[in-house]
């Protein structure tokens, strides 16, 4: 059994969800991208200590994606997709005020932990959403509609963001709170609920631990997602820094990579979809897609312009398009029905392992290494190709797993 490319008979709930990802990017991007700034040029932190608290951030997303994802797997999706936004709408509000008020660093941290909080609470709600929505075959082109919105968003957002940020990087959150404002009301008054929890709570949670434990598949895939996460993660924190304090760029210059990577995707998601479509499958693509996250880096090794970071974004690019779709695709697929979230929750927990460290390490390394850019850029590109070698490793056993998955519905559908 194998995806197929198909959008006129999704859900219309997809398309609500797919709208308010596009404000959600549009209004969160920019923090993401322009928050090391923050750290580095406002509060003149070192690279050491500003990587140590973005990777503690990602531990700390983790830790509630896996909570979160439990959570909606026992009382269902509507509920943690809208309130649990409300707070962001404060808390974003916080950060702008300490931005604009340089003075109060331990306002700013923590401020920014409560948006991490906030938003690793509803992501497994809305995977899982998508999951309960899409047939099996049809789940990789839902998860790239959803795509494909939100990064219209990111297209238009780090322009925003780079005009707004010469004028004080505090206005970046202050769009972002209004944004969330936004995706709330949308979401109150529009999303209907997309998932029935079964009763037998404590049933299901044996049924969790003996499940992830016995599948020897998801563990050999969350072990090369810790490996993917680590490389991948240079692309952002590592990037942004290389970009403005190591190159002196301008923000402007910075804006455009990222508005240029929301171009591509919304350009190029929906033709590469249909290659992954056609032949192949997801896990193969996944290891194509980083091959191309690894010429990205060779490139960045040359001297830093905008035209060499330019062209390194578009072919990473090429490479997100076909990795990311993949991610949850591949894990709502192996997951049973009832455990979506969970098993959501417990990918990104683990190889938030691999982010922590990319972020601590990279910037560290960076920092040595920042007379020999280019040193840098090759060792991250040789770890990157290791990671597409594993992926392609395990193709053929994920083809398998597929094969079993459409004997299995076939029962099911008829009995």
């Amino acid at each position: 059994m194998e995806y197929r490319y198909n959008f006129r008979n999704l859900d219309p709930r997809l398309k609500i969800l797919s709208m308010v990802r596009f404000v959600r990017a549009f209004g969160r991007g920019s923090t993401f991208v322009f928050l090391p700034l923050v750290f580095i040029s406002v509060y003149h932190l070192s690279f050491i200590l500003a990587g140590l608290l973005l990777g503690f951030a990602t531990l700390i997303m983790a830790g509630v994606q896996f909570l979160s994802g439990r959570w909606t797997d026992r009382i269902g999706r509507r509920s943690i997709l809208v309130y649990s936004q409300i707070p962001g709408i404060l808390s974003y509000l916080a950060v702008y005020y300490s931005v604009a008020v340089p003075h109060f660093l331990f306002l700013a941290i923590g401020a920014w932990y409560s948006t991490i909080v906030i938003n690793a609470i509803q992501y497994p709600a809305v995977q899982a959403a998508v999951a309960d929505i899409t047939s099996v075959s049809d789940r990789l082109s839902g998860f790239t509609l959803i795509r494909v919105m939100a990064n219209l968003g990111i297209a238009v957002g780090p322009l925003v963001g780079a005009y707004l940020a010469s004028y004080g990087l505090q206005y970046i959150f202050l769009i972002a709170s209004i944004a969330t404002a936004v995706e709330v009301v949308v979401l109150y008054l529009f999303m209907s609920e997309t998932y029935t929890p079964p009763e037998t709570v404590e049933h299901r949670e044996r049924l969790f631990r003996d499940t992830v434990r016995g599948d020897r598949f998801f563990v050999v895939f969350i072990i090369i997602g810790i490996l993917l996460a680590f490389f991948t993660r240079q692309r952002g924190t590592s990037l942004t820094v290389y970009t403005v304090v190591l190159s002196h760029l301008p923000f402007m210059d910075l804006g455009a990579i990222w508005a240029l990577n929301g171009i591509l995707v919304v350009v190029l998601q929906f033709p590469l979809l249909r290659v992954m479509t056609g032949k192949g499958n997801s896990m193969m693509w996944r290891g194509v897609g980083v091959l191309f996250y690894a010429a990205s880096f060779v490139v960045l090794a040359f001297t830093p312009t905008l035209g060499i970071l330019l062209l390194s974004m578009t072919i990473s690019t090429v490479g997100e398009d076909f990795v990311s779709p993949t991610t949850q695709a591949i894990v709502t697929t192996i997951a049973p029905g009832y455990l979506k979230g969970s098993y959501i929750g417990a990918y990104n927990l683990i190889i938030a392992g691999g982010s922590f460290t990319g972020a601590l390490v990279g910037l560290w390394l960076l920092y040595v290494l920042r007379n020999f850019s280019s040193t840098y850029w090759d060792y991250i590109a040789m770890g990157s190709l290791f990671v597409a070698f594993l992926y392609m490793s395990v193709s053929r056993p994920y083809s398998r797993r597929m094969s079993e998955i459409e004997t299995t519905e076939v029962k099911i559908s008829g009995s």
